[in-house]
């Protein structure tokens, strides 16, 4: 969301705490702009790719143990597909648990984020912090008046008259607090226990491992100090999704729960815009090319054999020159 469609002086809040519906209706647009809307690293677009990688690559691994003469258990291949794998997977989860403090957009950070500012998660905020009235109970009788014999009508989706919509904030509030509607106040707060529970979700995801693991052997060259920190991490595919799940979960409860604001229920696999078995059914390599394929493998290794010719003479040269 880049903007509210109701300024705040139309909001159905009380002039004495507009400023902090205001620094609410702020932090939620921040917040949902890391969640959903950022160009480049909108967590639920790191999340769904994250998804397509896992299910694409586990199909390939089907289709690779079905079959031990598919082609895909030769070793190039299924080390390339593999060392992929593992490299974008931890990679993507290093960059969502990231728990600097500067401009990064990562789950961990909005998780900390959220927590500094819960308290401005209060009921009235939640519902009427784009136009929602708090009573809507009044709103719909109202309505109910002034719409009597005129037969069918639809009811409002936003703004000051869309008393369902209202009405729906305010369940979703009282499932989330644990508060008798009959005792709803404008002030009630949303329990910091909500938030932390998050917090154990994503502790306990494995993420925080799989993150480490890459600062000493994906992204880093780890020295043996580090290495020995995370000797007993084994990085499988399961692992991977696991974290994945537990991240996308993570996303859900704050997106949809804690701001109201819609999440990827049913909808965080992308549905593929080609047919992704295409091919699938053809040879890699057509029969009695391997002598081709042979010649081709010892002319790419003798290029990069060579590739340290003439290093002393260069090395020396520029030194008796002294060029840099």
């Amino acid at each position: 969301m880049s903007d509210y469609a109701y300024p705040v002086a139309q909001c159905d809040v009380p002039l004495e705490r507009r400023g902090a519906l205001q620094s609410y209706r702020d932090k939620r647009r921040l917040w949902l702009s890391w969640i959903d809307t950022d160009e480049h690293h909108a967590i639920w677009s790191v999340l769904s790719s994250m998804v397509w990688t896992d299910v694409a690559f586990k199909m390939l691994a089907q289709f690779a143990t079905n079959d031990e003469n598919n082609a895909l258990n030769n070793t190039l291949i299924g080390q390339a597909l593999i060392d992929g794998q593992i490299a974008t997977q931890i990679l993507a989860i290093r960059r969502l648990m990231d728990n600097g403090n500067s401009d990064i957009i990562s789950l961990r950070r909005l998780v900390k984020d959220l927590r500094r500012n819960f308290h401005l998660l209060t009921r009235e905020n939640y519902v009427c912090f784009d136009g929602l009235p708090y009573d809507y109970e009044a709103v719909q009788l109202r309505e109910m008046l002034a719409q009597a014999g005129k037969g069918a009508f639809w009811g409002q989706k936003a703004g000051p008259g869309a008393h369902g919509p209202s009405r729906m904030a305010h369940e979703q509030f009282d499932r989330l607090a644990g508060i008798d509607p009959a005792q709803r106040s404008r002030e009630d707060r949303l329990p910091l226990s909500l938030l932390t529970t998050i917090e154990r979700w994503l502790d306990d995801s494995g993420a925080d491992e799989l993150a480490q693991w890459s600062h000493a052997y994906l992204a880093h060259a780890g020295g043996p100090e580090s290495r020995k920190r995370i000797d007993d991490l084994v990085v499988t595919g399961n692992k991977i999704t696991d974290a994945i799940k537990a991240l996308a979960r993570v996303t859900e409860a704050i997106s949809a729960w804690l701001l109201w604001a819609g999440g990827r229920s049913h909808s965080l696999m992308p549905v593929a815009q080609f047919d992704p078995f295409e091919r699938l059914d053809r040879p890699i390599m057509d029969a009695g090319g391997a002598d081709a394929a042979y010649k081709r493998w010892d002319q790419l290794s003798d290029e990069r054999d060579h590739y340290l010719d003439g290093v002393d003479d260069e090395l020396i040269g520029c030194a008796k020159s002294g060029t840099p």
